[in-house]
């Protein structure tokens, strides 16, 4: 009898797993951990309190395209993964970049978004990747940034945070020499400061790391994994994701950038 318990009990999780996408649209509402913290790809308007940036749009443009509700979740970067593994998100699209060792863990949709790491520090004091030698850098816990680091830069000792913000806080501060993030975010934080305090710090010209940013699911969510494609691939085919990457990356923005990618079924 323990032995059929178990297997029905193994057999209905199975089951259950297998039907995410259908008991999301039955639901009619999909849970999406985002971060509030991480601009321009998400942050918290402090007037009206709702969540903007890129990955906001990003992930409003998969509910429509899935016609269900989206329900936001607030996650810090340490939490995005198990957060999907206990079931308290169905998806992630918070500024996470797809690696081989995360995906062991989880699933990822294809990318919607490539960058890269770069260091913003006072001006002059990283010319090159070699000035990283020694030097204390912040980076975010268990980010792709710092496991990346740890591999190619055994000799920069990290200071770990939970938050972009904080890190900044702690270069301004003097308590690290640079912070290590994407470089559309460092961008953001850069163009915030006060002016005399923005023209002492700069991004690097090097990068440390080139990433795709794409949406996290549970691992063997292939329905879901391929419904999220379908909307990321029709978001592109319709020119939204155009009109999305300019208004966060166009020549209006504090941060303009080249748009070098097309999102596609083909992995980037």
């Amino acid at each position: 009898m323990r032995h059929f318990a178990a297997l029905a009990f193994t057999v209905l999780a199975s089951l259950a797993h297998a039907t995410s996408l259908e008991a999301i649209q039955k639901k009619g509402e999909i849970v999406i951990g985002v971060k509030d913290s991480s601009p321009p790809f998400s942050m918290m308007d402090t007037k009206t309190r709702a969540l903007k940036g890129y990955d906001i749009d990003f992930a409003l443009g998969i509910a429509k395209r899935l016609n269900v509700k989206p329900v936001f979740k607030i996650v810090e970067s340490d939490d995005r993964i198990p957060h999907l593994k206990n079931d308290t998100v169905d998806i992630v699209v918070a500024d996470l970049t797809r690696t081989a060792e995360r995906e062991r863990e989880i699933d990822f949709s294809v990318g919607y978004f490539v960058t890269d790491d770069r260091i913003l520090a006072k001006k002059g004091r990283f010319k090159s990747e070699a000035d990283l030698a020694g030097a204390q850098i912040a980076v975010t816990a268990t980010s792709s940034t710092s496991k990346k680091m740890k591999k190619n830069l055994p000799n920069t000792p990290q200071v770990e945070f939970e938050d972009k913000p904080e890190m900044v806080k702690a270069l301004l501060a003097g308590s690290v020499e640079g912070v290590a993030a994407d470089g559309p975010v460092l961008a953001a934080f850069l163009s915030r400061m006060p002016a005399a305090q923005r023209a002492q710090y700069e991004i690097s010209d090097f990068a440390i790391e080139i990433k795709t940013i794409a949406v996290g699911m549970q691992k063997g969510e292939k329905k879901l994994q391929e419904a999220v494609n379908l909307a990321l691939v029709d978001m592109e085919n319709t020119g939204e994701a155009v009109t999305i990457f300019n208004r966060w990356f166009g020549p209006q923005t504090a941060m303009p950038m080249m748009r070098i990618f097309k999102i596609s079924n083909r992995r980037f």
